[in-house]
């Protein structure tokens, strides 16, 4: 939405209040602001996700662009702020992030942040295929009309769940625990399938 850039830039430095699903689950918020014309457009406290596309899908290139993130440090609410620069090519928020990190700019933003959010943007994309899995597992047993019988479609339901808790303590370590703090091993599917069907002949 354009605003004046007076208006935006004060929008952009205000508290991110939020009481959304993302913010529940601890996602951090992104916040972009960049010029157009006379005016300026705020995209405003945006989920990690959907903000890394923004700068691929919607903002043009050549645009010097202000972000915002607001996310959880040690159990405690952070924001970080940096300057993109110019955008020369179509690329998502974290590609710009890393490369402008990586060829020295200060402004851009640190290291640790850029792993940290990849980090959970990593953690993002598995809830997603997750949470796709089991809707089509549980659209499946209703066109059937009864319940799963199928071992295999109940083995890869629970496997899908595991990974759904696995995603949710990743969050926890990245957010409540020191930077460096390890995440658990990824849960083998060919293990979990495995020890699954050992336990529910």
């Amino acid at each position: 939405m354009k605003k004046t850039i007076e208006k935006a830039l004060m929008e952009f430095l205000a508290d991110v209040r939020t009481t959304g699903e993302e913010r529940k689950k601890g996602i951090p918020l992104i916040t972009f602001v960049y010029k157009e014309g006379d005016k300026a457009v705020l995209l405003a406290a945006l989920p990690l996700p959907l903000a890394d596309i923004q700068t691929e899908k919607t903002i043009s290139t050549g645009k010097e662009v202000l972000y915002r993130v607001d996310f959880f440090k040690e159990g405690e609410a952070k924001n970080s702020f940096g300057v993109l620069p110019a955008i020369k090519e179509s690329a998502t928020f974290l590609t710009l992030l890393e490369t402008a990190i990586k060829n020295g700019d200060r402004k851009a933003g640190y290291q640790g942040l850029c792993d940290y959010l990849k980090f959970h943007n990593a953690l993002c994309g598995l809830e997603a295929l997750a949470e796709g899995e089991l809707s089509f597992a549980g659209k499946t047993e209703r066109r059937e009309g009864a319940q799963m019988e199928d071992t295999y479609t109940l083995a890869n339901t629970a496997y899908y769940k595991e990974i759904l808790s696995y995603v949710q303590t990743g969050r926890d370590i990245l957010n409540a625990c020191p930077a460096g703090t390890p995440l658990p091993p990824f849960p083998d599917r060919s293990a979990f399938m495995a020890r699954w069907y050992r336990e529910n002949r």
